[in-house]
């Protein structure tokens, strides 16, 4: 076969095939010589470079591809290099910048492959405006770059592994977290972040997680997440866990919070609480507390005992309590004068009187006081009632 350009050209039925295709295939395909002589220019490359093929054809291909600043090789030496490179289907787009007629450089993929035409040793080169991708690429990497950024600087520990397991990335919070330094723990099983006695069934909860439909999920749902710092000490997490799948390879990212504050503090808030309960349950005076609307929400057990009967005496108003008034109150004074004195403290007095009550069939004298609790604002959101039997005490 010889050049498409040449006088000797086939003019059988089978070289006009060929000739047909390479002049109308839409791909820019370039014929030279090992030196780098164009020999042949197709339509389509000559509507991608903007030139003739007579302006071109007995020319360097550098016109075409000049030599950039920076690189030691010239065009023609890297199309030699990958020509003679034995595996056709390896290594054979190379990203080049491109010369058009006009001046305008554009980024290109060249593949070449070396044939013989008539006897010759020539270079078959396919030129593809790769403008688009190459922005594509740029877009995609500036993307990367800041997730990369918002990620490593995260208030979460943020710990992402590969299939086998195997850390990949390992922001600052996990390096505070964890006490490691990202170095120290890149391309490490993930397993030295946690107990010896969790790792077996970690792995394999990672491997269900990864088989199934579920793209992400909350790890702690099966109970608690306990990490293992650098210097040995356990530590609980709350950790949330995604997977994504890129060229059929799949990331494991997990989104870790140290929670050994919160617990802390939840403990203390239950301690508080136990402390509360006793001293409200054990209490001598009857207490209790209210909305400010009257409704009783906690009564103690002193509170109770100035009541008849075992109803339950949560959400019922503190003046429709069995003890509330008396009943040897007939004309209701004493129901409607405490509910009078929750208005009051319901705007904010503290309010303080004595009233009888009748329990058991004796009379009980009480020392009421309804004491306002107020929020940041100061807003009343509770009343506590406080009650002490004065019965028999002289003022």
């Amino acid at each position: 076969m010889t050049d498409m350009n040449d006088t000797s050209m086939d003019d059988t039925r089978g070289g006009a095939f060929f000739r047909a295709i390479v002049a109308n295939v839409p791909e820019a395909i370039i014929i030279a010589t090992p030196e780098g002589e164009i020999t042949y220019f197709n339509p389509a490359s000559e509507k991608l470079l903007g030139y003739r093929a007579d302006e071109v054809v007995g020319r360097s291909i550098t016109m075409l591809v000049p030599q950039q600043p920076g690189r030691r090789a010239d065009p023609v030496k890297w199309l030699a290099r990958w020509a003679a490179e034995p595996d056709h289907m390896q290594s054979r787009f190379l990203d080049l910048i491109g010369k058009t007629k006009a001046g305008h450089e554009m980024p290109v993929d060249v593949r070449v492959a070396e044939t013989e035409i008539g006897g010759e040793r020539r270079f078959l080169i396919t030129f593809r405006d790769n403008t688009a991708r190459r922005q594509e690429q740029i877009a995609f990497k500036e993307a990367h770059l800041k997730a990369s950024r918002i990620l490593m600087i995260a208030e979460d520990a943020i710990v992402s592994v590969d299939a086998e397991q195997k850390i990949t990335f390992f922001n600052l919070k996990a390096e505070q977290t964890f006490g490691y330094k990202a170095e120290e723990v890149l391309d490490k099983p993930l397993e030295m972040l946690l107990p010896e006695r969790f790792r077996q069934r970690h792995a394999e909860q990672v491997e269900t997680f990864g088989a199934g439909k579920i793209s992400s999920r909350l790890m702690n749902q099966r109970g608690e997440i306990t990490g293992l710092r650098k210097s040995g000490e356990e530590f609980p997490l709350e950790a949330t866990i995604t997977k994504v799948t890129v060229g059929g390879n799949i990331t494991y990212t997990a989104h870790l919070r140290d929670i050994t504050e919160r617990k802390r503090a939840q403990e203390r808030l239950r301690e508080s609480e136990r402390r509360f309960r006793a001293i409200f349950d054990h209490a001598f005076e009857a207490i209790g507390l209210l909305s400010p609307d009257g409704t009783v929400l906690e009564i103690n057990r002193a509170g109770r005992a100035l009541t008849e009967g075992t109803a339950r005496l949560e959400g019922l108003a503190l003046w429709d309590l069995p003890w509330a008034g008396g009943e040897f109150t007939t004309d209701d004074f004493a129901r409607q004068r405490l509910k009078a004195a929750i208005a009051a403290c319901a705007r904010g007095e503290t309010v303080r009187y004595t009233t009888e009550i009748r329990t058991g069939g004796e009379t009980h004298k009480i020392d009421l006081s309804l004491v306002p609790v107020k929020d940041a604002n100061g807003k009343v959101v509770y009343i506590v009632p406080e009650g002490r039997d004065v019965t028999g005490q002289v003022f």
